[in-house]
């Protein structure tokens, strides 16, 4: 029914081939000037803010420079079939760091209002909702209030909308109980709507409240090698209307020919991975997330696209690692708690070629697979096959009406016809708890896969070592 290999390779050649096109190489680093023409890692540029203004030609490379920081949005240029945009990284150290957040970490960046609330003072400026609060390099988030009222407890806020301030519940000072207090704002880290041929490499984007990489109506874009942490919680709507939203990697309405691949992504309030639309007449399709490692998110891959008229085909999700679904930051605060490794919502566009194989999906705190308001038609085009499943208690599988827990796998192989070169086992990583999600000596995972054309792994070396491909994002190495 479906050629997976050669849809992969020929998608993964069209993504390539046109990186052998160079322009002008653009550099970027703290220590620039934005008077500088930004041409040599000598003369750099400084700012965001430069970047934007361009302007950019087709095969253009902008390198941002190793262990620096940027605060605000990156809004790139499109380059053309035959040369990209590149937007990626120089030097040595760690990724160049894109950050979605204000920082409020002076004692004159808050002002004590009484009964333990401390409001942001003028010093600091917040131009729109914020969606997340991360105090102290990660060790804990803010928990976000809707009313003024409902601040009773130690770390909780309130965005007041026509202030513009946010007011916070702390026992003293907040830049005296903590060492760093990043305020994530409700805008994408990277705005590419409309954009095309981008292509974005060994960055790191965290503390946005939107999207990591967001915008509509795109097509052959690349993400490489990224990571993103801590991302979304804003308000979508404004007003009355108490929604939050934000994803890692989103691919909203048309968008066709893109490849998220080898990417780490963690602490997403909603899904790590998505392409989604509920405009008509929308067509998504050659997208391909493979070889990424997902945790701690509230879903690793979502998926809808309706209505009727609209088309969604060749999607493939494949040799990714998922763990711990609905074990992030968010959970908690969420109004619709869930949980969930796939989680595919009502969807009435017209499917074909679906591939979701070679993947391990870890523990969700609902369900592996949710699954609801499909056709018969579509839910037949979905291929799951060649993954590893594991999942202690609950619904693993929730599949329009039907409920399965990992007891229950056998069956729903044999009523689904799904999965039928699948395992329910554990994937026996070498240290999850530390982060590790390599599989250790004994996984049932080492050469459990099928051959999907793809010919590199998370950690980018040749992806076969033994007989046949691993299940997941990293293939095991004695």
């Amino acid at each position: 029914m479906i050629n997976a290999p050669a849809t992969v390779i020929f998608l993964a050649c069209a993504c390539v081939l046109p990186f052998m096109a160079h322009g002008t190489e653009y550099y970027v680093s703290n220590n620039g000037l934005d008077t500088n023409f930004g041409t040599t890692p000598e003369a750099p540029w400084q700012t965001l803010e430069r970047v934007n203004a361009g302007p950019f030609a087709p095969g253009d490379r902008v390198l941002f420079s190793r262990g620096g920081m940027w605060r605000g949005k990156l809004v790139p240029y499109s380059g053309n079939k035959t040369a990209p945009i590149y937007y990626g990284a120089y030097g040595e150290g760690e990724k160049p760091l894109l950050l979605g957040s204000i920082e409020a970490n002076r004692p004159e960046d808050w002002v004590d209002t009484g009964g333990n609330i401390w409001k942001t003072s003028g010093a600091v400026p917040l131009p729109c909702d914020v969606g997340n609060i991360i105090f102290d390099g990660e060790k804990t988030c803010g928990v976000k209030v809707w009313e003024a009222v409902d601040l009773d407890a130690e770390g909780e806020y309130w965005f007041d909308e026509a202030a513009h301030t946010v007011s916070l519940f702390s026992s003293e000072n907040p830049a005296r109980l903590h060492t760093d207090i990043e305020c994530a704002l409700r805008d994408h880290i990277i705005d590419q709507g409309g954009r095309s041929y981008v292509t974005y490499e060994n960055l790191a984007l965290k503390y946005g409240a939107a999207h990591g990489i967001g915008g509509g109506g795109t097509h052959h874009i690349v993400v490489r090698d990224c990571d993103f942490g801590y991302i979304g919680g804003g308000d979508q709507m404004g007003g009355d209307r108490t929604v939050r939203f934000g994803n890692g990697v989103e691919f909203w309405a048309g968008a066709h020919d893109c490849l998220v691949e080898r990417c780490r992504l963690w602490e997403i309030y909603d899904a790590a991975l998505t392409n989604q639309s509920n405009a008509p007449g929308t067509q998504q399709y050659n997208i391909i997330y493979r070889n990424n490692i997902i945790w701690n998110c509230e879903y690793s891959f979502e998926y809808w696209n309706r209505p009727e008229d609209s088309i969604t085909h060749d999607i493939y999700f494949v040799n990714n690692t998922c763990v711990n679904a609905g074990q992030g930051w968010g959970h908690g605060q969420r109004p619709d708690p869930s949980g969930r490794q796939l989680c595919f919502y009502s969807n009435s566009a017209q499917v074909r070629d679906f591939v979701v194989r070679n993947n391990i999906f870890f523990e969700a705190k609902a369900n592996a697979l949710f699954l609801m308001g499909w056709t018969a038609e579509a839910v037949a085009e979905l291929d799951l096959d060649h993954n590893c499943w594991y999942q202690e208690t609950g619904d693993f599988v929730l599949l329009n009406d039907a409920r399965y827990s990992m007891a229950l796998f056998a069956a729903y192989q044999t009523a689904t016809g799904k999965d039928v070169h699948s395992i329910a086992a554990l994937p026996q990583f070498l240290d999850a708890a530390g982060g590790n999600f390599s599989l250790g000596k004994g996984s049932p995972c080492i050469d459990a896969g099928a051959d999907t054309g793809i010919a590199l792994d998370n950690a980018a070396p040749p992806a076969f070592h033994g007989t046949a491909r691993d299940i997941g994002a990293i293939e095991f190495r004695e």
